[in-house]
């Protein structure tokens, strides 16, 4: 059963499966923390929110919504964030 530790293989395996250097290590950790990101949801147990809620285990965070919010979230702060003018 996947774990919010296992997720992070995926990003690792394409990581260790590309010539060494070709994946930057800021890309491969934030891979990673997309990868475990969505399952972070489990923190709404501790705040007594049903799993079956909507922002429950496997709610809101499991979206498209919430992917597509992500994507538009991590090209701005890489549009913003870079040192390099984009060409």
């Amino acid at each position: 059963m996947p774990s919010i530790i296992t997720h992070a293989a995926v990003p690792l395996a394409l990581w260790c499966a590309a010539d060494r250097g070709r994946i930057p290590p800021r890309l491969l950790v934030a891979g990673v923390v997309a990868a475990m990101l969505p399952d972070a949801d489990v923190l709404a147990f501790t705040l007594h929110i049903p799993y079956a809620d909507a922002f429950g285990h496997r709610g809101a965070s499991h979206s498209l919504l919430f992917a597509g919010v992500l994507a538009i979230l991590a090209a701005v702060l890489a549009f913003f964030g870079s040192r390099q003018p984009w060409s």
